[in-house]
């Protein structure tokens, strides 16, 4: 199954892989060619009489070596080329996985894994195609070619070889599996570090104000030491085993060294067969070397696809880009709607309720009793377990999902703004949208005046998470964004919440113009948002505890 995932996830690259493969094959053959040159050079020496002399033998071994380099040099740019191409597409791919995900899915998984998915996993996983993988073929083939040319010249001294095999893969064995279960745990622990890091630039106000720096130092500091025990356990691993294939390889070396000088002494080999032979065996140290390290490689790999993969075949929301809205009048039904979040009490119970088109509905209630869920289950963020949400006499279940949410504008108690400018976070979802019509919104929601007195106005940068502007400006700049796609649907979730009494009566009348003609939910138990409210939905334990109406209105 990981094999035939990483096939899938190679399979556009096929193409550029094998070039990269046959050029490493073609500098594999030109290697294999330089000792049995040598040889001819190194007979010549000893007074063995040759086709070539030693001046072209020279050039020949030069020439050989220019060409290798040359290959090199292109395979050098080609993989890292290649590489980078595939990680791009790699973090392309899985940001838009991650975007599609379910909220639910999100929920029950920590940020840092996402992260470092991201930004560390990738980057091992495109090496470990473009190098590891790549090269096996080529490293297999001088392998086998200075085994073969060795057998050509002298089959007894070359049977020694095989030596070299039983603790190739004994190592294999012993080591390998090790590495593959640090590596995932390298990976998660890795996760966790990057999860703190993430949480604390979160909680950094709060954590200065309750002078909790030194506690969060400590708990940061266990997960780094964590992930540097790990680390170096793995590093242990690989510096045991590259050295130990070396010695067993340097040993052979040695031994067929000792063995091919007694040949030559006794005249069982030439000296151009000597030298040759030799310099094989010298060629196959680093293929053997290299090759023992691939083993552990491929496991550490084997846990980053397996992450890869979890999170790739997670089922996505059946999202579809739509340019326009869908057209509605604005007329919410929500008909025995039930709703859990996994492993916790039922957040709506059979939840029954009406809002009229154009009508301006209050939803209050203790928190937990359900209000955020309600909306969320509205946007088509999570699906009812059972009972329906009914648009227009249409279940929501049936409608294209990216039409919905643009007809619904969402303003959260979480003003999420990205550091960009007031024009951009205004026109976000809508990057080309005409200035006009982000004044507009801007305008409406009453944040023109406040944008315009800034240094850079509407380009002026808001900061990290709007920063640089007070709560109340960032609220409006919020009430813009959702304005913007003009909604026939739009909700306030606890947007008056940073405000006082004041300040809240203030905006909630200035928000008025915005409100006109639309269905509108406010999640709020401010008396002033109440008061613009046609109807008041107090929720309970996730039902309809009272449906107050207000200014004279029926149900």
């Amino acid at each position: 199954m990981t094999l035939l995932f990483l096939k899938s996830i190679l399979a556009p690259h096929r193409g550029r892989l094998m070039l990269l493969m046959a050029i490493l094959l073609l500098e594999s053959v030109i290697t294999l060619s330089i000792p049995w040159v040598g040889g001819r050079l190194g007979g010549y020496f000893f007074g063995e009489g040759q086709q070539m002399g030693p001046v072209l033998l020279t050039v020949a071994i030069l020439g050989l070596l220019a060409a290798g380099s040359v290959l090199r040099m292109v395979s050098n740019w080609l993989s890292g080329r290649t590489s980078e191409t595939i990680l791009a597409e790699l973090r392309s791919q899985v940001f838009a996985q991650l975007q599609a995900l379910p909220i639910l899915w999100h929920q029950g998984e920590k940020r840092g894994s996402a992260i470092a998915l991201i930004s560390w996993d990738l980057v091992r996983l495109s090496d470990f195609a473009t190098v590891t993988l790549v090269q096996l073929l080529p490293l297999l083939v001088t392998a086998g070619g200075a085994c073969v040319m060795m057998l050509a010249i002298d089959p007894t001294l070359a049977l020694l070889v095989p030596v070299l095999v039983p603790a190739f893969f004994i190592l294999q064995k012993l080591i390998g599996r090790r590495l593959r279960g640090l590596g995932t745990r390298i990976q998660k622990q890795n996760a966790e570090v990057v999860a703190g890091t993430e949480e604390m630039l979160d909680l950094l106000p709060v954590i200065k104000s309750f002078h909790a720096e030194r506690i969060e130092q400590a708990r940061f500091d266990a997960e780094v030491s964590k992930l540097k025990d790990l680390t170096l356990k793995e590093t242990r691993l690989y510096a045991f085993i590259d050295p130990a294939i070396q010695f067993v390889v340097s040993a052979a070396t040695v031994v067929l060294l000792v063995l091919a000088g007694q040949s030559l002494r006794t005249g069982q080999l030439s000296a151009s067969e000597a030298v040759s032979f030799l310099m094989y065996v010298a060629l196959l140290v680093r293929p053997v070397s290299q090759l023992a390290s691939v083993y552990g490689r491929v496991q550490t790999a084997r846990g980053t696809l397996e992450r890869l993969q979890d999170v790739m075949r997670e089922t996505p929301e059946n999202l579809e880009y739509s340019a326009e809205a869908l057209q509605t009048a604005g007329e919410i039904a929500f008909d025995h709607v039930a709703f859990s979040y996994p492993g916790r009490t039922p957040a709506l119970r059979k939840l029954t309720f009406r809002i009229g088109a154009g009508e301006i509905v209050a939803l209050t209630g203790a928190n937990g009793a359900g209000k955020s869920t309600a909306v969320g289950l509205l946007l088509g963020l999570y699906q009812p377990d059972s009972g329906r949400i009914i648009l227009d006499g249409r279940d929501i279940a049936d409608m294209e999902l990216g039409a919905l949410r643009r007809a619904i504008g969402y303003v959260p108690q979480s003003r999420y703004l990205r550091n960009a400018t007031v024009r951009e976070n205004i026109a976000f979802g809508m990057p080309d949208a005409p200035m006009e019509a982000i004044v507009k919104a801007a305008r409406i929601a009453q944040a023109h005046d406040f944008v315009s007195a800034l240094p850079e106005g509407y380009e002026t940068i808001v900061g990290d998470k709007g920063v640089k502007l007070s709560g109340g400006q960032q609220q409006r700049i919020s009430l813009a964004r959702a304005l913007l796609k003009n909604p026939p649907i739009l909700i306030l979730d606890e947007a008056t919440s940073m405000y006082d009494l004041e300040g809240e009566a203030e905006f909630v009348a200035e928000c008025r113009a915005a409100l006109a003609g639309r269905t509108v939910i406010l999640i709020t138990h401010r008396p002033a948002s109440l008061e613009i409210a046609d109807r008041i939905l107090v929720l309970e334990n996730g039902t309809i505890r009272s449906d107050a109406v207000l200014k004279g209105m029926q149900t």
